[in-house]
């Protein structure tokens, strides 16, 4: 199991409940210095057992990008700007903020017709989007003690959950979804 998905597998196993945030956070503190798989298999395998409630509600797997579809930034304690040259975005990619922050221009992203899904995780980082006025954008927003900001809507707190779009209703050309989840971190898009 490598690193990146063993830090998925521990923040949506928190999210779930049944894990203290001290020991949601020594284990996420051994994950983040080592990228041995078997290093970060054995630190999974120190998780208490789930409650029977838990157990019947299966881990929302984001099959994208590390599949290899897709495209992946990910700042560990870094920061990633992608907005002073031309990135393709599309069909498919994945953002990661783990204890970092990414800026990402969307205006200044190759698309591909149709739709484009852009997901994104900030673990105690940041994410900053910029889509162009009047694109259409389905947002997906998950926080988890972290916040979801868009123009004239946000989502912040212990567990909230919404879904809400932007942009003129048109699905014709390309549109973006957006897949975000913030977990003690924070998710702004913006639409300049």
């Amino acid at each position: 199991m490598d690193q990146a998905t063993a830090i998925e597998e521990l923040r949506e196993r928190y999210a779930r409940g049944g894990l203290s945030l001290e020991e949601f956070r020594r284990l996420m503190g051994a994950l983040m210095v080592t990228t041995d798989p078997a290093e970060c298999q054995a630190i999974l395998d120190q998780l208490p057992p789930e409650p029977a409630s838990a157990v019947a509600m299966p881990a929302v797997r984001r099959s994208s990008a590390s599949s290899g579809a897709g495209r992946r930034i990910v700042s560990w304690f870094g920061s990633i700007d992608r907005s002073g040259a031309l990135w393709e975005l599309g069909p498919e990619a994945e953002a990661q903020a783990l204890f970092g922050e990414i800026r990402l221009d969307v205006r200044m992203a190759k698309l591909t017709p149709g739709e484009n899904v852009l997901r994104l995780n900030a673990l105690f980082g940041e994410i900053t989007v910029v889509v162009p006025r009047g694109m259409r954008v389905l947002i997906d927003s998950h926080a988890r003690f972290g916040e979801v900001s868009v123009p004239g809507h946000g989502v912040g707190g212990i567990s909230a959950d919404d879904a809400f779009s932007l942009g003129d209703g048109s699905t014709e050309g390309s549109y973006l979804r957006i897949e975000a989840t913030a977990s003690f971190g924070e998710i702004n898009i913006q639409a300049i």
